[in-house]
């Protein structure tokens, strides 16, 4: 009962001083009143939902505490803000989530956003940064990027974003779907897929644990995990405390977890069966050693001589065993007799210094100032304090360095040690070893180059940039240090690509980088995105004009003209800025900010810089906006067909229409054309509207063939978009078969720019679908560069000429260029419609040309289908003139 009562006394004694450390720890950091009354009202702890997820938690250390890059931020974050995080071990990733969705815990150790889960979790800023890579074979082809992997067989882990991110953007990839990097790593290394896709430093323990050694990382797939920590959503206080505590941490303690966690550690180290191994066989000599001298005290005189010399021979059997125990580990002995000052080398020792002349009894010297002084300089302080530390408190030895062989070449060694104390706690001897660790340094700055460094211009990758702008984000949101970031894109650079290949297009590249590299001050930081894209980061505080002078003297370097390989090289570029002066900044914001001022320079004349504005951003998330709206359109029954009627000049009747696809907002009300095509055809949405445009068109005529009603033909727009594609000509021959509908009662328009695009296939598609019966107009002719051989050569019906001409006409004006359009199209036997004809004059001065054809207000605006009907009949009877504008025509 009392060892009872002792228990309880002594958990009350340490709850109450754990009380007391975690209020003084409020008063130190940065945490407001009412949040440190929040941290206390919890106890000054929260559970923390863990599970095995390299690299985010690798192992359990001695004292219980779960280790890795997670696990050491938030011990760091215990320090920094006075919160202690209980763990909550989970057998899978999935059951820590449903925990959080139940409120079993309070943080999510490492978490990635996405809606579902903003759902029940707020999110800190992104603690790290993790690289997808594209892993092989080191015997098999070499694939730098995604699109290299079509029709490849590459395995992924089941059911992550990377695995999606495949499955809908490269449909051409054979995807092994596994369960985990393990199961990735061991299906490449056997030779059942062609590649792999892994964050490296969760593939890296595996390959290291299953004794692989025939991978290697050869590319990137620019796909990455940024991880935040996540925490109750109905807690919102507690996930400004975690983000106040990230703040704290700073940019060495963070380079420091990721260095230990995200490089691999390549080199094997001592062999653990090979130290019992030998340890049993010194521990065997030396109770052979025992028994021998238990029967020299029996035998005494008479086997003294035999005794002897077996003890002998065990001694030097001894000595052979442990020297190869010694070479076996890689390492070299050291022994310093601090009561004489000397210092014995083992020969390892002094070839792992490179020395001329090896000595088999090893070296000695006086003090250790001679070792001291090959250490590279900017770390003797460091190796001395460790020596001085281990002495005087008995610390423990383990230290990496750099020092200079007798060769005068850098290399890394790894030094261990143990001291002896007399009886006095006096340091009387001091033993230890050096291993050669330089190939292990090499593999990991290979690593790191891997996977933050880009392979063809060696300057920062997406990774590492991003790392950097965090940086410079944290700086800002926490102590107002403005930053700049530059988004830099070179213009036409796919052309020197598909003309002078890829070789030159590469060699430009690189010029470039080492360009921006003399130019930029050695502060900022430099990196390649992707392709022909590089960002730099200022830091430094700079104005406004100091910002605009330093990217027009890029864009001028850039422009400088180059030669390679004989070729003159005459290269521009276009410049975004994102200029960030006020806190409360995230690294998605500010490069989404460089790409939107970006974007700004390429649609209006590239080759200039453009600084972010809000206005921009409004602009895009408008566009954005009405791309969303117009995806479910059709879906929602908020577009239709207005149809425009096509008249003979000569006989003022209706001969056809052109059909005008017109789109009804709820909200915007009536959009117009001019918007929402360009943005149809860059969303990819064009096709399906397209086709939607044509299924009604027909659906239309065949109505009104079934109700008697001479339409002529209905002109439907084709974008180029649609004609070069190589499904259009089946799904035109398709509609008219569902329709019902004779193909002669179809007029596609097309415009000259699909013929400049690719003549060869639009003429393919051109004469496939005039097999059918469908006839062609070319739109807008007038506009473009149309060749006079191909528009002899083409299935061309009409030429519509542009509205431009008709637009602003006058007796004195344009006329020529209308004469010459019209006796082209008399010349080539092609009937010559002239669209916007609004006035009596213009029809008068056109039919006096001898224009065939016309349409435009004068005669009917866009109409529907019911009123279209309705203007055919009447104008059978009346004409498709006005009845003022026919009697003041008579007149005039």
């Amino acid at each position: 009962m009392f060892k009872v009562l002792q228990i309880v006394m002594q958990l009350v004694l340490l709850s109450t001083f754990s009380s007391l450390s975690f209020a003084d720890n409020l008063q130190t950091n940065t945490l407001t009143t009412d949040e440190a009354k929040w941290v206390l009202q919890q106890g000054g702890t929260l559970r923390l939902g863990v599970a095995y997820v390299p690299p985010h938690t690798m192992e359990k250390d001695e004292s219980g505490r779960y280790r890795g890059v997670a696990m050491d931020f938030l011990h760091l974050l215990e320090s920094r803000i006075g919160i202690h995080f209980e763990p909550v071990y989970f057998p899978s990733y999935s059951a820590v989530l449903q925990a959080a969705k139940n409120k079993q815990i309070d943080v999510v150790f490492a978490v990635s956003y996405t809606d579902e889960r903003a759902n029940y979790l707020s999110f800190t800023q992104p603690y790290t940064f993790l690289a997808n890579k594209i892993l092989v074979q080191k015997t098999s082809p070499r694939y730098d990027s995604l699109d290299q992997l079509s029709g490849k067989s590459v395995a992924v882990i089941r059911g992550t974003a990377m695995n999606a991110h495949l499955k809908n953007n490269y449909p051409d990839i054979q995807l092994v779907e596994l369960k985990s990097s393990r199961d990735v790593v061991i299906a490449l290394a056997a030779g059942n897929v062609d590649a792999g896709i892994s964050v490296v430093a969760s593939a890296w323990p595996h390959i290291k644990a299953e004794g692989i050694s025939n991978i290697e990382v050869v590319g990137d797939t620019h796909f990455h995990y940024a991880v935040s920590f996540g925490s109750r959503k109905d807690w919102p206080i507690l996930a400004t405390v975690l983000e106040k505590g990230l703040l704290q941490i700073t940019e060495a303690e963070r380079d420091q977890i990721h260095r230990r966690w995200l490089y691999p550690d390549r080199t094997d180290g001592v062999s653990l069966d090979l130290v019992v191994r030998y340890a049993s066989i010194t521990g065997g000599i030396i109770a052979l050693c025992m028994m021998l001298f238990g029967m020299y005290w029996i035998r005494r005189l008479r086997l003294e001589v035999k005794h002897r010399e077996k003890v002998e021979q065990a001694l030097r059997n001894s000595e052979q065993r442990f020297e190869l125990a010694i070479r076996g580990t890689n390492d070299g002995i050291w022994d310093w007799d601090l009561l004489s000052d000397e210092i014995y080398l083992a020969p390892r020792v002094q070839e792992i210094l490179s020395s001329y002349a090896i000595s088999s009894d090893g070296l000695v010297h006086k003090g250790i100032n001679h070792w001291i002084d090959r250490i590279n300089a900017s770390e003797q302080e460091k190796v001395q304090q460790a020596i001085d530390q281990h002495l005087a408190f008995k610390q423990p030895l383990d230290i990496e360095y750099r020092l200079k062989n007798d060769l005068n070449e850098w290399i890394w060694v790894r030094m261990r040690g143990q001291a002896l104390w007399n009886e006095r706690n006096e340091p009387i001897r001091f033993c230890g070893s050096i291993m050669d660790i330089t190939q292990r340094k090499r593999a990991e700055d290979e690593v790191l180059r891997l996977a933050y460094f880009d392979n063809l211009t060696g300057i920062a990758n997406r990774e590492r940039f991003k790392i950097s702008l965090q940086g410079a984000v944290n700086n800002l949101n926490s102590a107002s240090q403005s930053f700049a970031l530059f988004f830099i894109d070179l213009d036409r650079f796919k052309t020197i690509n598909d003309t002078l290949g890829h070789r030159i297009g590469d060699q430009l590249l690189r010029h470039i980088a080492q360009k921006l590299r003399t130019l930029l001050p050695p502060s900022s930081v430099l990196g390649r995105l992707d392709g022909d894209e590089f960002a730099v980061l200022l830091e430094q505080p700079y104005d406004r004009s100091d910002l605009a002078a330093l990217a027009q003297e890029i864009l001028d370097a850039i422009a400088t003209p180059l030669r390679i390989e004989g070729n003159d090289i005459h290269s521009s570029a276009s410049i975004g800025i994102s200029w960030n002066t006020a806190p409360s900044c995230q690294v998605d914001e500010v490069m989404e900010h460089a790409d939107v001022a970006l974007s700004e320079v390429k649609k209006t004349q590239r080759g200039r810089y453009c600084f972010h504005t809000q206005e921009m951003t409004e602009r895009v998330a408008e566009a954005n906006a009405l791309a969303q709206d117009l995806e479910h359109a059709q879906a929602n029954n908020e577009l239709f067909l207005v149809f425009q009627p096509q008249v003979s000049l000569l006989t003022e009747r209706v001969i056809g229409c052109e059909a005008l696809l017109r789109w009804h907002h709820p909200t915007r009300g009536m959009v117009s054309p001019a918007q929402f095509i360009p943005v149809a055809e860059e969303r990819g949405i064009i096709h399906e509207m397209g086709d939607w445009v044509l299924v009604q068109a027909c659906k239309q005529a065949k109505r009104w063939l079934d109700e008697g009603v001479a339409f002529g033909q209905i002109g439907v727009n084709v974008s180029s978009l649609q004609l070069l594609d190589t499904g259009f000509v089946e799904r035109v021959a398709r509609v008219l078969e569902e329709s019902a509908v004779p193909a002669c009662y179809i007029e596609l328009e097309i415009t000259e720019t699909v013929l400049m695009q690719d003549i060869s296939l639009a003429e393919d598609a051109m004469r496939a679908l005039n097999r059918l019966g469908i006839t062609f107009s070319i739109d807008d002719f007038g506009t473009g560069y149309s060749s006079l051989r191909y528009l002899h050569r083409l299935p061309i019906e009409r030429l519509k000429l542009a509205q431009e001409f008709v637009r602003d006409l006058s007796p004195d004006e344009e006329v020529a260029v209308i004469s010459a359009a019209l006796q082209l199209g008399r010349n080539l036997n092609i009937p010559v419609i002239a669209e916007g004809i609004e006035t009596l004059d213009q029809f008068a001065l056109l039919r006096g040309q001898g224009c065939d054809e016309g349409q435009g207000y004068l005669f009917a605006k866009p109409m529907l289908p019911a009123d279209f009907k309705q203007f055919v009949q009447v104008s059978e009877l009346k004409g498709v003139i006005p009845e003022a504008s026919a009697a003041q025509l008579m007149v005039s």
